[in-house]
């Protein structure tokens, strides 16, 4: 379905203001739909897509019918302007629609950056850049406006890459100039300052390097109240060193943070990474592979101390739509958005990430790939590389870049069904997730993060079976200290030794392995929950709930175990009161009962205390609290007494 017209050719320019310029210089004006319509065909379908498509695109909250009416309309409304002004913009046959492969596109043109010969021909493509793509153009749909967003921001990053790699390819006074323009549209681009760094330097005129540094900090502090990107401050400090002459430093050397600066220096930023969308039917991905991913991606950023990762459990609980607002109200900085759809121009999935600022809703990263239960591992490092050469320090970015290993995508994908089953306390779903989890482990048995998990499962079947079979965390202790060997930097595997040490009554171990976890991890909600746990267990009641709030602030609509130990810590500190409210929160607070009618009994409540036992004792009607001091770990024999008198006190035997 070529187009074959001999009519005037346009030039129609999506970037900045949509507009459709004749040859002449003189505007068209189309509708807004017919702009997005050719953005969309260019960008997704390489030009042409079946009508259907391009329908449900565009008018995405219409019905199938009435999107197609639409469509055709205006349609109908851009080949009335093609007659008046005789040009061709669409094609459009009974079931396929394409743009004109003749029309000067500056998307299309905006591509020959990368290959620009001299400054003539940079600046003018540079000039093209006239601002984000389709701006103005609002009101087509929240998907179409996700999936813009996230054009927008690939296409600028894309752009000022290949501009300023151009640049310095081509160096001289036409750098100079062609770096100027960059900055003119692109005022805020940490990477367009970093290429004037280094120009100036390649020319060995640092005092030109440190005034292109100066201007930008400037213009971000007073356009935006932010300071530039570690990557940048990094690169012209570490130079700057270079070239002055070594001095001893000394206190008075150093000039004192003033106050913002000492704020600025000590804020961790709080990001979430909220469930995937899906959108998709395609058999050969199964459902629970994205949200384990994200899930798995938390877990890894966990790892960084410049960024506090919020708990999956928090995350799982925001609706997407509505998230950004929901946020805000748990003060939460950050967050990470993704949906995994059909690749309209391919058979297969996209997963588009975009990484977006709370306050204000600026997207601070956006990409695209590729998804399938292949690609998965890839998607793992794209992901956790995206969100911390955002937000973490340059060096912790260097060390998960140095952590980078090539995973077999199919161990992976059990790897990854058997973390899902383990979110669950369900027996049957433990056991399933292990099966997955020995098959990962049969196909790629140097993985830590395999051996960790196939240790979390027998810890938690220990748990649901009430300790009765001392084998399991025997078995979960053999696993974790196999990932120990292979990753002694995995704080999840610490974590599991930790739990078996506690449930073995090594209370000194216990706290060994736990705070090592939590070195390791200190932005893993559940380790900091453990930990507060194994604290209150030594009788350490006044760190245990430093830590448990630690974990809740990682975590802030917080899991039942959570609020368990909280409960159990404002008991053993005498706040009988607030340990039942925070009992009184669970959503099954079924394991807490005996606690809570110990609690009842000791603020005075004796009729809810009676309740709460009758309630316990019909779950474990041969409880005695003789055979429970027999399992109990405990540090201070007298918090040992202070519960079996509560109990007694409760009615219990």
């Amino acid at each position: 379905m070529p187009i074959t017209s001999m009519r005037e050719t346009v030039t129609l320019q999506l970037l900045g203001t949509p507009v459709l310029r004749l040859a002449d210089g003189s505007a068209v004006k189309l509708r807004q739909k017919a702009y997005a319509l050719a953005a969309v065909l260019y960008l997704d379908f390489s030009n042409r897509a079946r009508r259907s498509a391009l329908a449900e695109r565009t008018w995405e909250s219409s019905t199938a019918e009435q999107a197609m009416t639409n469509l055709r309309q205006t349609l109908l409304h851009t080949r009335e302007l093609e007659g008046r002004y005789g040009f061709d913009l669409f094609d459009a046959d009974a079931t396929e629609i394409e743009l004109n492969r003749d029309v000067i596109l500056d998307l299309r043109e905006i591509g020959r950056i990368r290959t620009a010969e001299d400054a003539a021909e940079l600046e003018r493509l540079i000039a093209l850049y006239r601002g984000e793509l389709l701006a103005g153009v609002t009101g087509v749909g929240s998907e179409f406006d996700q999936w813009l967003a996230l054009e927008r921001t690939r296409i600028e990053n894309q752009f000022s890459t290949q501009a300023t790699e151009a640049a310095l390819r081509i160096g001289g006074r036409g750098a100079h100039s062609a770096l100027f323009r960059l900055a003119e549209r692109l005022p805020y681009s940490d990477v367009v300052c970093r290429a004037t760094i280094e120009l100036f330097r390649s020319e060995n005129n640092e005092s030109g390097a440190r005034a292109a540094f100066a201007a930008f900090r400037n213009r971000l502090r007073h356009g935006l109240g932010m300071e530039p990107a570690t990557e940048t401050s990094d690169l012209f400090e570490q130079e700057s060193e270079a070239t002055t002459p070594a001095q001893p430093r000394t206190a008075d050397q150093r000039r004192p943070l003033a106050d913002e600066d000492r704020a600025r220096l000590s804020f961790v930023p709080r990001v979430v990474l909220l469930p995937p969308l899906q959108d998709f039917k395609q058999a050969s991905v199964p459902k629970h592979l994205a949200p384990a991913l994200v899930e798995d991606v938390t877990i890894g950023l966990s790892r960084l101390k410049s960024v506090s990762v919020i708990a999956p459990h928090t995350a799982w609980q925001l609706d997407p739509f509505t998230a950004l607002d929901e946020v805000r109200a748990h003060q939460i900085d950050y967050a990470v958005e993704s949906r995994i759809a059909p690749h309209f121009a391919t058979d297969g999935l996209s997963l588009a990430i975009r990484l977006v600022r709370a306050a204000g809703r600026e997207i601070v990263w956006a990409d695209k790939f590729a998804f399938s239960a292949l690609t998965a591992p890839e998607r793992y490092w794209d992901f956790t590389n995206g969100v911390a050469r955002a937000l973490a320090e340059s060096i912790e970015t260097a060390e998960l870049q140095r952590e980078r290993t090539l995973r077999d995508a199919n161990a992976y994908s059990h790897y990854l069904a058997g973390r899902q089953n383990l979110r669950t306390f369900d027996l049957p779903k433990i056991r399933r997730g292990r099966k997955s989890l020995r098959i990962a482990r049969d196909i790629e048995p140097e993985q830590a993060t395999i051996e960790s998990a196939l240790a979390r499962s027998y810890v938690v079947e220990w748990v649901l079976r009430s300790g009765s079979d001392k084998a399991l965390l025997d078995k979960a202790k053999l696993h974790a200290e196999r990932a120990v060997s292979i990753d002694p930097n995995d704080g999840t595997a610490y974590r599991e030794l930790g739990r078996v040490a506690l449930f073995d009554r090594d209370l000194d171990q216990a706290l060994v392995h736990m705070s090592t976890a939590a070195e390791l991890a200190p932005n893993h909600a559940d380790i900091l929950a453990d930990f507060a746990d194994t604290l209150a267990h030594n009788s350490n009641h006044r760190e245990a709930q430093e830590k448990i709030s630690a974990a809740m602030r990682l975590n802030p609509i917080p899991p039942d175990e959570y609020l368990w130990t909280l409960g159990g810590i404002n008991f053993f500190r005498g706040r009988f009161e607030e340990a039942l409210a925070n009992l009184s929160q669970m959503r099954n607070p079924e394991p807490a009962y005996r606690l809570m009618a110990a609690a009842a009994a000791m603020a005075g409540q004796m009729e809810l205390a009676r309740r709460y036992r009758l309630q316990a004792l019909r779950l474990q009607p041969d409880f005695t609290t003789a055979r429970w001091l027999s399992r109990v770990p405990q540090r201070d024999p007298s918090d040992v007494d202070l519960y079996i008198d509560a109990l007694h006190k409760a009615g219990f035997k």
